[in-house]
Order: C-alpha cells, then structure tokens, then sequence
C-alpha cells in the first residue's frame, strides 16, 4: 500500500540505557493457541481477532451483548459471556486458554476516567491471578496517555510515566502487569500512540466532529504539537509476534514513523470533509471549556519510539500513513463523502 508522507523533524531519540530483554527475541514454542481477548470486538481487540483466526490460533472472546457474541460468531471466535465488572467471568475465561489479550476499555467519557480506570485495575488483576504460575501470555494495552507532554523529544519505553496525570491509574496497572513475571506469567504491556485505519478511531472521528461544527478543521491551541501514530492494522501484528515471540515483562511502544502535528490532522480533515482549506485555532482555554480534559491531551506532544519492538520483535509498520488514509483512505468513506461532497 501507498505510505502517507513522513511528518519528521529529525529530533533525537531520549533513550536511557539498553536493556537485556531488547538483545533478541526469545523463541517461545510455536503452536496454534486458544487465546481469551477481551473487547474483541471493538476497534482494536477486532482486527487483532481477525489476525489470530487468520494465523491458525483460536479465539475466545469476552461478549456482553447478544450483538457481540454474534460479531464473534461471525468472525469465526467463540464467544465467553461477561463483562469487565463480572470478576468471575473474567477469572473463568482465563483459566482454560494458552493466553490472555487484554483490549477492553471503554473512554467514553474523559472527563470521569476514574470509575472506568479503577474497573480496568480490577479486571487486569482478576486475569493476572487466573494465570499465576503458568508461564501463559497476557498482553495488556495502554497508550501514549499516560506519559507527561515529551516535548521536542522521541522517548523510548524507559522514560517515566506521569504519575500524577489524568492516566496515572493506567500507568500503575502497566507497572502492575509488567512485574507480574514474578508471579509465573509472561506479561507483556504495549503501549501505542494514536491509534487510525480502516475508517475508524475515536480520535479522528472526534476531530471531524469538531470541523463539522466549525465549517473547518480545528486546533487546540496552535496545533504544533505532535503525537505518534500507528495503523490498527501494524498494532496486530504487533500483538501477534509479541503473543508469540516476546520475552516477559517487557513494554513495547507502538508507533510508525510517519510524525503529523495536530495541524497536519486537522488540514486533511477539512480537505477530507470538503471543508474550508485552512483550520481555525481554537484557543486552548475555550476548548477547555468545551470538551474538558481531552483538550489539553490533544495540545500536548507524546512521540514514542518503537525501536525496541523493531528490534526485539523485527516489527515493520507499513500501512498507509494517517494522512493520506484521511484524504485519500478509508476516512472519506466513513464520514460520508461522497462524489466530492458529504453526503
């Protein structure tokens, strides 16, 4: 497929040390697995779903609605009822599987995250204690949310996480999970930036949104910052090799190359959408007002480095760039333009 043009301002790499888990990959046997996904049939949890079916292992996915469980069927995974409140459920799924990948979270609603990162907390501790002393994979998935604003810099996997951050919940069950190798399981975090592809992402959807409203694409403040990005399509495959191959207790970063500032997003947007060519700046205190938290994590930088996962694991990210997918991809589509208007 046809790459997106590469947004890179040639800033150095902050990477502290080297660690051991990064040398090489630990070739665990290779064998079709039955894996327990919880939120496998959302954005992400689906297309992982699909690649696992696609690579020979079994699926059993966390259903809480006759409609997921038919989505389930549909693609070819067993269905396991329950939710993420529902302890036991979560506990029974995990004990009878060769491996556990952990998707599920609902963001809906950013300006009251504790509720939904206090479930999350318990969830992930339900599955962990189901695996104890097996030596099976689970794979938990976070996000670039839980670093401070990076700034100029690309961080590696060793910088800090921000404790006192609206994601710090988030940041402590990663720290969880990761020293859960103690306990016999072979844990792994993965932690993507903004995740796009096949005509969805919350983000995206979110900035049409906005234009829509405006009449044109929308900054937060300047829209200088920038935020990695990783195809949804790339995250699977991610996820596979790390199901697979990945030593225990170790963190990946999930992004590609391609570096867009919220400007750059905000442009292919409008462009998208047949909207006016220039975005409008939306004064960081205004949109604050508007949308609350989500406001100052879209003003802020979080540029992650992947090399680790290109390293350890020979990850290669090469879908087509978030750019171009915007203008050109899967977005016209999924926001209804049609015939070079919207419908």
């Amino acid at each position: 497929m046809k790459s997106g043009k590469l947004y890179q301002t040639g800033i150095a790499i902050k990477s502290i040390g080297s660690s051991p888990m990064s040398q090489s990959i630990q070739h665990h046997e290779e064998k079709n697995m039955r894996i327990f996904i919880t939120g496998a049939t959302g954005y992400i949890g689906r297309v992982i779903t699909e690649r696992l079916i696609a690579n020979r292992h079994q699926v059993l996915g966390l259903a809480r609605s006759d409609k997921s469980a038919e989505k389930l069927k549909a693609m070819g995974a067993e269905v396991h009822r329950g939710d993420l409140d529902d302890l036991d459920s979560l506990a029974a799924g995990s004990s009878d599987v060769d491996g556990v990948i952990h998707t599920a979270m609902s963001l809906d609603d950013f300006n009251n995250l504790d509720p939904i990162l206090i479930k999350d907390q318990k969830a992930t501790e339900a599955m962990l204690s189901s695996l104890a002393g097996t030596g099976k994979p689970f794979l938990y998935t976070s996000g670039s949310g839980v670093l401070s604003d990076t700034g100029t810099e690309v961080v590696d996997e060793t910088v800090d996480t921000d404790d006192k951050g609206p994601f710090a919940r988030r940041a402590a069950v990663e720290k969880t999970v990761l020293q859960a190798q103690n306990r016999g399981i072979r844990t792994v975090v993965i932690r993507p930036g903004i995740v796009y592809g096949q005509g969805g992402s919350g983000f995206v959807h979110m900035f049409a949104g906005l234009a829509r409203e405006a009449g044109c694409g929308r900054t937060f403040g300047e829209g200088k910052n920038v935020c990695s990005v990783v195809h949804v399509e790339d995250l699977a495959d991610l996820f596979l090799s790390a199901l697979e191959h990945s030593p225990a207790g170790t963190l990946f970063n999930a992004a590609s190359e391609e570096e867009p500032t919220m400007l750059d997003i905000a442009t292919a947007i409008g462009r998208a959408l047949k909207l006016a060519d220039k975005p409008t700046v939306w004064p960081l205190d205004e949109a604050r007002a508007a949308i609350g938290l989500p406001a100052d994590g879209l003003a802020a930088n979080k540029r992650i480095s992947a090399a680790r996962a290109r390293k350890v694991l020979g990850w290669c990210p090469h879908r087509v760039g978030l750019i171009e997918d915007i203008e050109h991809g899967s977005y016209p589509a999924a926001f209804g333009v049609v015939a070079g208007r919207e419908a």
